[in-house]
């Protein structure tokens, strides 16, 4: 009450004082008169911006940074063997560079044949680290008789989503500080205690929540995540004028082990009823001259 009553007051004494200096002002204007120079002057402050030729300069609008989270696609075709040389060397890279620049997130290698192997690196960089391995990478596929045959990049914008993080943190925060307040300096019937402790511990958890979000976008952003993928198939040799006959040969290999794989499916399918049907036949046919000499001896009825 006592505020606003000094609130009142001042306004109102504020604006008692405003015709009193203006009354000042113009009786000191009356009694010195103005040099023609500064009348000018004068008259060129008070005209509107429109009137002195543009508009009036206005404070540039602060300019916020967007918090993007970057992840990295690459595919690397090489040989057979040079497939585990490369999971091995670019997760060397990341562990020799410490874990505060770059982190091993999952790493494998499989091998379906000699000729078929297979690999899959994740890794998660600072910027500066990950640009010089970005760059490295279609040097380092070429030395081992690959080469890069994809790269991709997509970005996630976590501004919004850390702006409101931070702003639901604080008014948690103070949230809780004044039910500790209230906790320690008001006591009270037990059970109202007890209700504002549990406010109290579901106010804490709902602030530890925000801030594990909070650190898990902030490292998003502060790092990049890398997926590199790894394959054997793919690589062959330069193409000439004799590579259509070799696909064309290669094509006919394929369809003569397809052919001879679906005469084998056959044989298979129809060999159990070749052997019970040929051993049917072959049980009627031993007893077939039975049954005629049995026909052939009965005696003739007139």
């Amino acid at each position: 009450m006592r505020v606003v009553v000094f609130l009142a007051a001042s306004l109102i004494l504020s604006a008692c004082s405003q015709p009193a200096e203006r009354s000042a002002e113009v009786a000191s204007q009356e009694a010195a008169p103005m040099a023609p120079a500064a009348l000018a002057d004068s008259a060129a402050a008070s005209a509107p911006a429109d009137a002195r030729g543009g508009a009036a300069p206005q404070a540039p609008l602060p300019v916020s940074i967007p918090m993007l989270a970057y992840s990295y696609d690459y595919a690397i075709s090489a040989p057979p063997k040079a497939i585990r040389a490369l999971v091995t060397r670019h997760e060397t890279a990341c562990a020799n560079a410490g874990a505060a620049v770059c982190q091993v997130v999952g790493s494998s290698v499989a091998e379906a044949g000699e000729d078929r192997v297979s690999g899959a690196l994740t890794l998660r960089a600072t910027p500066v680290w990950l640009k010089r391995f970005r760059e490295s990478l279609s040097a380092e596929a070429k030395t081992h008789g690959g080469r890069l045959v994809r790269a991709a990049v997509e970005s996630e914008d976590l501004s919004r989503r850390i702006v409101d993080s931070e702003a639901a943190l604080r008014a948690r925060t103070t949230l809780r500080d004044r039910l500790q307040g209230l906790l320690a300096s008001r006591p009270g019937k037990l059970s109202d205690l007890l209700e504002v402790e549990r406010e109290l511990a579901r106010v804490q958890g709902e602030i530890d929540a925000t801030q594990s979000e909070l650190t898990m976008m902030r490292g998003r952003v502060a790092t990049s995540e890398v997926r590199l993928t790894y394959e054997s198939g793919g690589v062959l040799a330069p193409e000439g004028a004799w590579s259509p006959v070799g696909r064309a040969l290669g094509d006919v290999a394929d369809i003569l082990a397809g052919t001879l794989a679906a005469m084998i499916r056959t044989v298979a399918l129809l060999a159990p009823w070749v052997l019970m049907i040929g051993g049917l036949l072959w049980v009627f046919r031993r007893r077939l001259p039975r049954w005629g000499r049995k026909t052939k001896g009965a005696p003739k009825v007139d």
